[in-house]
């Protein structure tokens, strides 16, 4: 089998393997429930929308209006300034299997088809730096058999994102992926196939990819701060040299540390879970919404974008000390009048003649 047949049937796996974990979360009918019980009618109703809207995208017209409406709201998003670097804190997928009554593995498989999802949004945008927040170390102090489910569905997904970034076809070709954290406290076979898949997706350049696991931020400061020491101490670095640039470049996330433009966390928690401490600053924006994560949809993170990008021009108009109104006519002149006069410099002008004959006819 060469090469070239290795890769198709490798993709042809994981596409089959995307369409089982998709019929596994996909909402169910649910079933009457106890009407006396609040948190029981609560469910219900949640799975019953949940199931009403499923019924409703599976439509191939409705599927094909949203291919359409989706497409638009992009290239509004396109008109303006977008963010480098995009986060999210992916919580709430337990409690969307609890109120769905599924395992606790379908919650979390239903939230790594929403991060892919984003993620090809997001390539489509044009957003460059997307990071996501798998796994923090303090997970490990849940339930074995979850923390099992976790990585053993890191170690799948892994394997499904590397083969879509390598498949031309495929709307995350050209990304690049990459898993910054404590590595040291998983598995040598995780390892190992983490280290496989970084080496496959090493030479994408449309966009990367940030998976933190197992991650905290005080970890990762510390890990620069403990460099930077080993470097005065050891490599003969002077301490006068590490400012906040040197050290940012020392942090898991190297170049793309500086700043998260936008850091979005779903579920209704407000609190950062150390989490993106050291790189949300300055203009960095933090979004909070009560959406579970696996329910988080692309129009609602359109919104985010659309007040990031609409927020961030009028800084720049600040900065800039132009006008809103100066703007807009510049725009609607350079864009929207059918006549425009072509603006010409004198430099352009070609050179005048040598000479110049004239008739004269009667």
């Amino acid at each position: 089998m060469t090469g070239t047949n290795r890769a198709n049937s490798a993709v042809e796996a994981v596409e089959h393997e995307m369409k089982q974990v998709q019929n596994r979360v996909k909402p169910q009918r649910p079933e009457f429930p106890n009407l006396l019980s609040y948190t029981a009618v609560r469910h219900f109703l949640h799975a019953l929308e949940l199931w009403v809207w499923s019924c409703i995208l599976n439509l191939a017209c409705i599927q094909w209006i949203v291919v359409q409406v989706q497409k638009t709201l992009i290239r509004v998003l396109q008109v303006g300034p977008l963010p480098k670097h995009v986060s999210f804190i992916m919580d709430g997928n337990r409690r969307y299997a609890k109120s769905l009554s599924m395992p606790t593995k379908s919650g979390h498989e239903a939230g790594a088809v929403t991060l892919l999802n984003l993620l090809a949004a997001c390539k489509s945008i044009g957003i460059k730096t997307v990071s996501a927040y798998a796994f923090s170390i303090e997970n490990f102090n849940r339930p074995r058999e979850e923390v099992d489910v976790l990585t053993s569905l890191l170690a799948e997904k892994l394997d499904e994102v590397a083969h879509r970034a390598q498949d031309r076809n495929s709307e995350l070709y050209g990304l690049r992926l990459c898993v910054i954290g404590e590595r040291s406290m998983i598995s040598k076979n995780l390892n190992d196939k983490i280290t496989r898949v970084e080496r496959m997706t090493d030479a994408g350049e449309s966009m990367i990819l940030y998976i933190c696991f197992p991650y905290t931020s005080r970890n990762d400061i510390y890990h620069a701060v403990y460099d930077a020491a080993e470097g005065c101490k050891y490599h003969g670095q002077r301490a006068a040299d590490i400012d906040v640039q040197n050290f940012t470049k020392r942090m898991f996330l190297g170049d793309y540390a500086n700043k998260c433009d936008l850091l979005i966390r779903t579920s209704g928690h407000t609190r950062l879970s150390d989490y993106m401490l050291w790189q949300v600053h300055e203009n960095g924006v933090v979004e909070f919404t009560n959406t579970l994560w696996p329910d988080f949809s692309f129009i609602e993170f359109f919104s985010m974008l659309l007040k990031w990008s609409f927020f961030t021009s009028l800084q720049r108009r600040q900065l800039a000390k132009v006008s809103l109104r100066s703007q807009t006519m510049h725009f609607l002149k350079d864009n929207l009048l059918p006549f425009k006069r072509k603006q010409i410099s004198y430099e352009d002008l070609p050179e005048a003649p040598q000479s110049v004959s004239v008739v004269l006819r009667q």
